[in-house]
Order: structure tokens, then C-alpha cells, then sequence
């Protein structure tokens, strides 16, 4: 048990003390923390059949980073200034928050402040209205515990737990093994909850999607999805080709997407120059795939569409995997393990955060537990990029090796797989 009582520790100075900055910071703290989680998993018979006391252990490891700075990434200031200003009856899709600021010449006290730390001062907001309420909650509990984070991240902690306890109430009868993937995954705990990125409020409503059999909460599911992040609208594919279920989906994502446009989308203009138009612009921190267009497109001076010309490509091997009746044969979570896969590949966009998704799916897929290690390694690497361009081959390398590794794996699962599938 003593082995247990370390990786807390580990956590909660790894949360306080990465510096993206810093290469040998980085480097320590991917490997020990990813070697440490695997190798925990091979001393989980400590706990023998006492899962209360795992779902305690699980707790404690987010407990422990708690209070921590969100050093890695600054996008929880733009998620507080928009909360901020909906809280004080602005709408965040009106202005930047610097033309904001310069119109209101005597702002809410720390404005500036979260202004000048945040990374897109002169952009349109694209987070929608679903996902800043849960900032606004979380805002106005910082101001009752006179705190800047803590408040937020006490809401990330509540809605993980009902993530823990979805995971055992739908999976009853799995070994501590596959609990573990989740329960103690170092990157849902210090991207999650500490650095408050909302991928983990993504998963109660993936868990439902996956594992109801009514329409109409999957579709409400799908619904809530897509009103927290938009690329989500990808799931559609794990509607069945039954015209009641894809009109059932359509209807899901058509309301969805009126929300968006009197919301976010309120000024197309604004949102295609300078706010959602930002993620079709190529970046060093880009999709898997994304260099194989960007390396002859910068050569003749065109690099920005590299990201344009992937997500054409991922919507192209979309719509034929649609068309693809063995994938239609395949359990959900499988369907949506492979979907969410092939947007990690071709996204122009993919931060460490991204594969909290993945490794739900791949959780529930089953995915071999060294695999999901490499996962841990690869997301955290990621912040080599922000040290040095320079690095961006090396890991653009390792993580082609990585999906190498789940892609045979997957694709011969999908030609041996013929079992019809009813969901």
C-alpha cells in the first residue's frame, strides 16, 4: 500500500510544478508519471474486493491537486472572463475582450488582469453557452471561497466523481484493471481537474450515449454534447442507418445547431475572420496527420489551408465510413472509438487534453493497458512543442507510431468483425 501513498505525492507536485517551458521539466514529469500509472496497475490486488476504498483512493488523487495553478495552459482565463461577463449581464459573442475593454473604461475588477493573461484577446469567443454556465457556476463559487481557481475546480471535481461513479454503475463487473484506465489516469486528473479543461464534463453524457437504449436520450445526450464543444457532432455517425434513428439524430444536432447560431455563430462574419475561423489556420501543436499537407503547402507559401485540406480529408473518410456496412456492425463504443480516432488524426488542432476522450473510448473498447500508457506519454509530450518548433517532428514521429500501434490493431478488428449490432 505504501507504492499508493507515493503517486498522490507525485500528482500534486507535477500539478504545481510542470513548466511547459521547460524540457527537462516536461520530460521528468511525462515519463514518471505515465511509468508510475502502469506500473500501480500491477499492484491493484491490494485493494482485493473493496471497491469503496479504490473509489476513495480515486478521490484522494484529485483531492491532491486541488488548489493548483493552471500553469499549462492559459485558456481557463478566457473561460472566466466570458463567464465573468455573462455573469454581469454582457454576452461574450458581442466583442473581443479587448475591444470589450476599451469600451468600458471602468471594467469589473481583475478584467484587465484575465485579459492579459488569457491567449485570444482579440478573438470572438467560440465556447458556447452550455459550457460557460458550468464556468459561471464555478465563478461564482471562487467569489463565495474569495479564490481565482479553486471554485472551478471544485465543480471539475463533483462532475468527475459522477463520472466515476457512471463508469461503475454501467461496468459493474470489471476487474480494478479497467477501472484504473480512468479512475487514476494521470491526464483526466491533471487536465482535468486541475487544469480545468472540459473534456471531462464530456463524459457522463458519452457514458449515456453508449449505453442507453432509448433514442430520445440518446439524442438529448448528443444534444448536450454538441452544446459543450462542436466537433462532438461527429457521434451522429453512431446513429444507425434506420431512418428513425438518423431522423431522431438529424432533429438532435439541427436544434443544437440553432443554439449555436443565435449564440456563438450570431455573427458569421466576426466568428470566420477572427474567432472559430482561428482552429482552420494551421499550428506547430497540429492534427497527426496535418504535416503530410502542411510541409509542400508552406514550401509554396500556402501552409494556412493545410488545416482546411485535412478536415476536408477526415470529413471524406467520414462519410465513406459511413457508407461501410461492417462498421455499421460494430458495437457503439467501438463506432465512436474509431470516429474520435480519425478526428485526433486529422484535426487541425490537437492539444494534450484532446485524449481524455480517447481514453474513455478506448477504456471501454478494452484497449491494452500499456497502450493507454503510451497515451498518457504522448498527450503530455505534446508541451514540448510550446519549448521549441523543433520538437514538433520528433513528436509528430512518436505519435504516428503510437496510432500506428492502434490503427493495425483496429482496422484488423474491423475486417474480422461481422457480428450484427442492434443500438
Amino acid at each position: 500500500m505504501f507504492l499508493f501513498l507515493i503517486y498522490p505525492l507525485l500528482l500534486f507536485f507535477v500539478a504545481n510544478g510542470i513548466d511547459r517551458s521547460d524540457t527537462i521539466s516536461i520530460l521528468s514529469s511525462t515519463f514518471s508519471l505515465g511509468l508510475y500509472f502502469f506500473f500501480l496497475q500491477t499492484k491493484l490486488y491490494v485493494f482485493e474486493n473493496r471497491f469503496w476504498m479504490f473509489l476513495c483512493y480515486s478521490v484522494i488523487l484529485r483531492c491532491f491537486v486541488l488548489g493548483s495553478h493552471p500553469n499549462l495552459s492559459d485558456d481557463i482565463y478566457r473561460y472566466l472572463f466570458d463567464a465573468k461577463l455573462l455573469f454581469n449581464g454582457f454576452s461574450p459573442y458581442v466583442q473581443t475582450p479587448s475591444a470589450w475593454i476599451v469600451a468600458n473604461q471602468m471594467p469589473f475588477e481583475d478584467m484587465k488582469e484575465l485579459l492579459t493573461n488569457m491567449n485570444s484577446p482579440n478573438y470572438f469567443s467560440v465556447y458556447p453557452l452550455l459550457l460557460l454556465s458550468i464556468f459561471l457556476i464555478g465563478f461564482v463559487l471562487n467569489s463565495l471561497l474569495q479564490t481565482q481557481f479553486l471554485g472551478i475546480q471544485i465543480i471539475f471535481l463533483l462532475f468527475d466523481f459522477l463520472n466515476l461513479n457512471l463508469i461503475r454503475r454501467y461496468y459493474p463487473k470489471e476487474s480494478f484493471h479497467f477501472y484504473w484506465i480512468y479512475f487514476a489516469n494521470p491526464l483526466v486528473i491533471i487536465e482535468g481537474v486541475s487544469q480545468m479543461h472540459p473534456e471531462i464534463l464530456f463524459v457522463p453524457w458519452l457514458l449515456v450515449f453508449v449505453q442507453t437504449n432509448h433514442l430520445w436520450i440518446r439524442e438529448l445526450a448528443m444534444i448536450i454534447l454538441t452544446q459543450f464543444k462542436i466537433n462532438t457532432v461527429l457521434f451522429l455517425l453512431g446513429f444507425s442507418h434506420q431512418r428513425k434513428k438518423i431522423l431522431y439524430g438529424a432533429f438532435g444536432i439541427l436544434l443544437s445547431l440553432v443554439v449555436w447560431k443565435i449564440t456563438v455563430f450570431s455573427n458569421l462574419e466576426s466568428q470566420g475572420s477572427r474567432g472559430i475561423g482561428l482552429f482552420f489556420h494551421s499550428f506547430r501543436f497540429a492534427g497527426i496527420l496535418e504535416p503530410i499537407f502542411y510541409i509542400p503547402l508552406h514550401s509554396i507559401g500556402y501552409s494556412y489551408l493545410s488545416g482546411i485540406l485535412s478536415l476536408s480529408t477526415f470529413a471524406f473518410l467520414l462519410i465513406n465510413l459511413f457508407l461501410y456496412e461492417k462498421f455499421l456492425s460494430l458495437p457503439i463504443e467501438r463506432r465512436l472509438f474509431l470516429l474520435y480516432t480519425i478526428f485526433l488524426l486529422f484535426s487541425p488542432v490537437i492539444h494534450s487534453w484532446y485524449w481524455i476522450l480517447f481514453v474513455i473510448l478506448g477504456m471501454i473498447c478494452r484497449i491494452n493497458p500499456i497502450l493507454q500508457t503510451l497515451v498518457i506519454i504522448l498527450a503530455f509530450l505534446s508541451y514540448l512543442i510550446y519549448v521549441s518548433e523543433l520538437y514538433f517532428y520528433l513528436y509528430w514521429i512518436l505519435s504516428l507510431i503510437g496510432f500506428g500501434i492502434y490503427g493495425i490493431k483496429e482496422i484488423n478488428y474491423l475486417r474480422k468483425t461481422a457480428i450484427p449490432w442492434q443500438s
